[in-house]
């Protein structure tokens, strides 16, 4: 989509939505939340950080990621912590939530921190990564399915709109190939399905 049909596209669901009631978004975020929480469950995990992380107090976008190791290969949140922690010398796993090649969800760092998974841009984002290399493989149809019901419920617990400015990839803000190529070209295809979830219309691509 070219920056004029993705301006014409914001600016019609903008005026979509402002015709909604507070209620009205209220009560759609509320079903978001409800209806992400009948469809999955997140593994617990109480990492150790070297340092802790410091409070988010605000959530403008949900970036993903995909581990990018060299091969396509399954990892846990508690082997991305020691990597992230005892490799990278950072205070503890980057990412808030980790997605298994089986489609668990793993909880990274606290849902309320500062994750450290995109330079610059940590402040006021959530970021979510999927287990693989999809520079050289593809998710799993789990993963996707997970992925999609996680963004639903994020997306209604900030009151995000799920398009290209409040579910991006992590190289739309840093210069890196991540989440890779394959993740990345579904991305569309799930905020579709995530505004569907979430009971919102979005125009048609012209």
């Amino acid at each position: 989509m070219d920056r004029r049909s993705f301006i014409k596209k914001s600016a019609a669901l903008a005026v979509g939505l402002s015709l909604m009631s507070l209620p009205e978004l209220a009560s759609k975020a509320y079903a978001a939340i409800k209806w992400g929480k009948t469809r999955f469950r997140i593994k617990e995990n109480d990492f150790w950080y070297a340092e802790q992380p410091t409070v988010r107090w605000a959530t403008n976008r949900i970036i993903v990621h995909h581990t990018g190791t060299g091969t396509d290969r399954d990892m846990s949140a508690a082997e991305i912590n020691r990597l992230h922690r005892d490799s990278f010398g950072w205070a503890g796993i980057g990412y808030h939530y980790v997605i298994r090649k089986d489609g668990t969800i793993e909880r990274g760092r606290p849902w309320n921190t500062a994750g450290a998974h995109a330079s610059g841009n940590n402040s006021d984002s959530v970021g979510i990564c999927v287990a693989g290399n999809f520079n050289i493989g593809s998710p799993t149809n789990a993963q996707i399915k997970s992925l999609t019901n996680l963004l639903t419920a994020l997306c209604g617990m900030y009151n995000l709109i799920p398009d290209e400015m409040g579910v991006i990839g992590h190289r739309d803000v840093n210069s890196t190939s991540c989440p890779g190529d394959m993740l990345y070209a579904m991305l569309p295809q799930v905020r579709k399905r995530v505004m569907k979830n979430m009971g919102l219309a979005l125009p048609e691509d012209e």
